[in-house]
């Protein structure tokens, strides 16, 4: 079983054509962009619950353990259907394996834009094990950069998963899988740029002075809607070969999303974080009652 489980682990880190966000580098970009305008109380209750790490660091972890944990692959994504722009909870976002929806174990379900709140509220319970508190804070990154990611808000061909293209010629998305739309964007596009981590992001953050973007709606399903709507604009038919022009397209589009998703990442946690850190004094030991 512990073999299984590894190789299980392993096919999915190897493969981008998972539905995986953006892959490793653009959720890099996205806690990255958050650490920039998380308030000075924010950034020390972050380094609190995550020690070394940054929000970088772990912006990809949920992916990671994803693969030994099946109930979240459903938390990664919200299906909203083909020909609707808005997100509609009933409808888009599906019950938890054998609850009934409606009744009192229907409180949270298993789509990105439900447990974006989920985790929210963990985060923010201070009664809860630090522990607990540093997990819900890399899933809270995690899904707000998957929710920004548009090929994460559409039913169409399982986010784009199902539309197979060429990548400027090839087959091939730069590894030995085949292309398609959704992995063109989970990252191929961002490494089509040809520019390392420290430059992609002085050009997110010059963008964000020189437009002078703020982070708008807090409420994830805005965000589901907003990306839903970017990715009928991005839809190709099956065979297509995505060249120059769509990249031009796109690119700006996509810098958009990682701008916002880092924002609003960033203005999540200042709300949540307006008191100094609570030091963890874990209860004495009674060494009697052994």
């Amino acid at each position: 079983m512990r073999k299984l489980i590894a190789t299980v682990a392993l096919a999915a880190l190897l493969s981008p054509t998972l539905a995986n966000a953006w892959w490793e580098r653009g959720h890099r970009l996205v806690g990255n962009v958050a650490a920039d305008h998380l308030t000075p109380m924010a950034r020390r209750n972050v380094k609190a619950l995550l020690g070394t790490e940054s929000l970088a660091d772990v912006a990809a972890w949920a992916d990671k353990y994803r693969p030994l944990s099946t109930q979240t692959g459903n938390w990664h994504f919200t299906d909203v259907p083909a020909d609707q722009t808005a997100y509609d909870r009933d409808r888009d976002c599906p019950t938890q394996p054998g609850v009934k929806k409606g009744n009192n174990n229907d409180k949270w379900r298993d789509c990105a834009t439900d447990r974006i709140l989920f985790f929210e509220a963990r985060v923010a319970d201070a009664t809860l094990d630090p522990a607990d508190r540093a997990t819900a804070l890399k899933y809270l990154v995690h899904f707000i950069g998957d929710i920004h990611q548009p090929m994460h808000a559409t039913g169409v061909e399982a986010g784009g998963n199902g539309i197979v293209v060429q990548a400027f010629g090839s087959p091939n998305c730069g590894s030995a899988s085949k292309c398609n739309l959704h992995s063109i964007w989970d990252g191929f596009l961002i490494d089509h740029r040809g520019i390392n981590d420290a430059q992609y992001l002085a050009r997110l953050e010059a963008g964000i002075r020189t437009s002078k973007l703020t982070a708008g709606s807090t409420d994830p399903a805005v965000w589901t809607g907003e990306s839903k709507v970017i990715s009928n604009t991005a839809l190709v038919a099956k065979g297509s070969n995505i060249d120059e022009e769509y990249f031009n397209r796109q690119i700006p589009v996509i810098d958009r999303q990682l701008q916002m998703a880092g924002l609003r990442l960033a203005a999540v946690l200042n709300g949540i974080f307006t008191t100094p850190p609570q030091v963890f004094h874990p209860a004495p030991v009674d060494y009697n009652t052994y």
